[in-house]
């Protein structure tokens, strides 16, 4: 009973991702446009480039943890089909 108990609580994780979650994606998005202007105005292109998708990385993982897991799914499924039957 215990058990069920502790599965059913929602954790400080959860807890500081609800009250925060809104902050952190502001704020890392000003971080995002202040560091892309930055190296497009040094016309560093390459390294904006660079930026620019290693930033479109971190934030799938990070904000959407989910489409990630189902991206990793359905391409498991898609690759080992045959094995699965």
């Amino acid at each position: 009973m215990n058990t069920l108990i502790w599965l059913a609580a929602q954790g400080p994780g959860k807890k500081l991702e609800e009250s925060l979650g809104n902050e952190i994606g502001a704020i890392f998005m000003l971080i995002v446009i202040f560091v892309s202007v930055t190296l497009f105005w040094k016309r560093a292109f390459t390294a904006f480039l660079g930026f620019v998708l290693f930033a479109m990385l971190v934030s799938v993982f990070v904000f959407r943890p989910d489409f990630v897991t189902q991206l990793g799914e359905n391409g498991f499924q898609w690759l080992f089909e045959a094995y699965l039957k």
